[in-house]
């Protein structure tokens, strides 16, 4: 009988449905919504093909939630602090002073880093265990 696929490898899979839901509502649910739009598609694209990774290599699933984990963590920052870094250029040349966060951005990159660095603990726990043999890499 064929194992049932982790919640972290069924959440891969449903970045469609994350895709459309951002794309075509404007709905940002995950991080990609600080990216420009070119590049939500590509993490998007990105981001389902590693579930199909996990799928036909389930113990690859820890190893591809701690990158994936990290690289959302290092978009969510640059997200933060890139408009940060450009305020005294912005002041400089005299444009708007925006901060990058606000509203619905901070309370969705609050959730989303906590929940990040969770799931980055969680997956490097499951990859020692499999490192080591006890109790496979399941995640979830």
């Amino acid at each position: 009988m064929p194992r049932r696929p982790d919640n972290v490898v069924l959440y891969y899979l449903a970045t469609p449905l994350f895709a459309v839901a951002d794309l075509t509502f404007h709905a940002p649910v995950r991080v990609s919504a600080v990216l420009p739009g070119d590049a939500r598609v590509a993490y998007y694209g990105a981001v389902f093909f590693l579930g199909v990774l996990c799928l036909v290599r389930a113990g690859a699933t820890p190893w591809v939630g701690m990158l994936e984990s990290s690289a959302n963590l290092l978009i969510l920052l640059l997200g933060i602090l890139l408009p940060v870094w450009n305020l005294p250029m912005a002041v400089l040349e005299g444009g708007s002073l925006d901060a990058g966060l606000s509203g619905w951005s901070l309370g969705n990159a609050l959730v989303a880093g906590v929940a990040l660095i969770t799931s980055f603990h969680r997956h490097r726990a499951a990859a020692t265990r499999a490192l080591h043999g006890r109790g496979g890499g399941t995640v979830l």
